[in-house]
């Protein structure tokens, strides 16, 4: 009976779930969206049930789509980090979850940093503190809803929250534990000084434990409600970010995820924890048991060429027509010339530093020869620029970066990766199959089974067919001077 292994991916707004057969083949593939719940401003939520259902519907909808003989060897899961859950003492919830979007925790955040201070909470937890995360989440609870953190008998995350719903055991793997703020990254546990200033006890959080090991079997009432067969092993995934890295195989020091959707993302792989502080990214610890990840987001730079596309064309286009706009327009700006006559472009949202364009950008140098292909060659240049500019700042650090593996939106242009690799002069890697967090999450599923020796072993037997983009030299030293005149020019930015 061939075996195959599933893959699901818990996100902000859809669940994807993919089946791959053990060469790394699709024999399956469903989404299911969601809607978050923004009632008061500054407030994101979901509702946990759609969660749930969202689940149930992507698993049967990919069952559906398989032959009777394939065989379910195991799953595992890519979720969404930082957004809490409160349940009570049988997993039900009791409020809705908050999403790491969500902004009310503004007081309990400078309570954190009065007791505390920022340093102690960037060492401890990796990550700078925020008002958004589940340590000021659960302290907002506490503080604002006393009835229901009283009836909150766990507090849990999506990925621990799900993997209950499916086998019934609590379990927090490291990559998902550390976004929380709660837990030490330097000891893998929870920190007892966290959960004090947070209000909770370490008994009700779920015990972390590797990525990569069984939590628990599918359950009957896991059964009943997916169409698994009740017994199959749940294996411990991991944020979505450390999916994806698995996925493409960003595992060792210098492999670097370029992950772009709406904001570009980085996630690098730090010889230590104290190289990857040192950078100013996010620290965590891998999925790979040993090793560390960094994150850096340049915000939702991602956004620029959709926002010229429905200025040109009207925002009122289904999903569809847009991405046929999207098309042209990248076929368009692949006809244009680097640099594209001296015309720069600085993102709309986001960018290298916060300090610079959270909310307003720029043309400059624009034309009246110029056209709309001109146009987005700028952006995608300008957006690169920002790239090639945090890549500076994290290698100035000790980060190493000698290879970008490419996923996401931006991607599948014809142009951009080309343009990623000549601005920032470093090989591209272009994964063929999209959907590397649930690719990942297959992997992490294969060798908690015991299909897979390890996750490098996964990778090599999972692998998606790649496009290497070498750097063209004669660009490079084009962009090189081009980028020399970007940074001077820069709006809100000494030279």
């Amino acid at each position: 009976m061939p075996e195959a292994l599933l893959g699901l991916d818990v996100g902000t707004t859809a669940t994807k779930g993919l089946i791959f057969d053990l060469s790394g083949n699709v024999l399956a593939s469903a989404s299911s969206h969601y809607n978050l719940l923004t009632s008061q401003p500054n407030w994101v939520e979901q509702a946990p049930d759609e969660l749930c259902n969202a689940v149930v519907q992507v698993i049967r909808t990919v069952l559906g789509q398989l032959h009777s003989d394939v065989h379910i060897a195991a799953i595992s899961l890519s979720s969404q980090g930082g957004t809490t859950i409160p349940v009570d003492a049988d997993g039900r919830p009791t409020y809705n979850a908050i999403s790491w979007m969500d902004q009310r925790g503004a007081a309990q955040a400078e309570r954190v940093r009065t007791l505390l201070g920022d340093e102690f909470i960037r060492n401890t937890t990796g990550w700078p503190l925020q008002n958004a995360l589940p340590l000021q989440h659960i302290a907002w609870l506490r503080d604002n809803q006393p009835d229901c953190f009283t009836r909150s008998h766990y507090f849990m995350f999506v990925n621990d929250f799900i993997g209950y719903w499916l086998t019934g055991e609590r379990c927090m793997d490291p990559s998902n534990a550390g976004i929380t703020q709660l837990m030490n990254i330097a000891t893998g546990d929870w920190d007892e000084r966290l959960l004090e200033v947070a209000g909770v006890r370490k008994d009700q959080l779920s015990p972390i434990r590797p990525s990569a090991i069984v939590i628990g079997q599918v359950t009957a009432a896991a059964s009943a409600a997916t169409g698994l067969v009740q017994g199959i092993p749940v294996i411990n995934g991991a944020h979505d970010q450390y999916c994806a890295a698995v996925g493409v195989g960003v595992t060792r020091p210098g492999q670097v995820l370029l992950s772009c959707g709406t904001a570009w993302v980085l996630l690098a792989v730090p010889e230590d924890r104290e190289t990857g502080l040192a950078s100013g990214m996010a620290v965590g610890r891998h999925a790979i048991e040993g090793r560390w990840g960094a994150i850096r987001s340049l915000g939702g730079v991602g956004r620029s060429l959709e926002w010229l596309v429905d200025l040109v064309s009207g925002d009122d286009r289904g999903d569809l027509e847009r991405a046929t706009l999207l098309q042209s327009f990248d076929q368009e700006a692949a006809r244009s010339t680097p640099g594209v006559d001296g015309l720069l472009f600085y993102p709309l949202a986001g960018g290298h530093t916060a300090h610079y364009g959270p909310t307003r950008g720029a043309f400059i140098g624009l034309t009246l020869t110029h056209k709309r292909g001109d146009l987005a060659r700028a952006i995608m240049e300008g957006v690169v620029f920002e790239l090639r500019w945090t890549l500076e700042d994290i290698q100035s650090a000790g980060v190493q970066v000698c290879e970008l593996k490419m996923v996401g939106g931006a991607a599948k242009s014809v142009l951009w990766p080309r343009i990623v690799a000549d601005v920032t002069g470093i090989p591209v890697v272009v994964p063929a199959s999209g959907e590397a967090a649930s690719r990942g999450a297959a992997i992490l599923a294969g060798v908690g089974c015991g299909l897979f020796a390890d996750v490098e072993a996964g990778f090599a037997a999972l692998k998606a067919p790649e496009t290497l983009l070498i750097p063209d030299k004669a660009n490079v030293a084009r962009y090189a001077e081009i980028f020399s005149s970007y940074r001077q020019a820069a709006p809100f930015h000494p030279g």
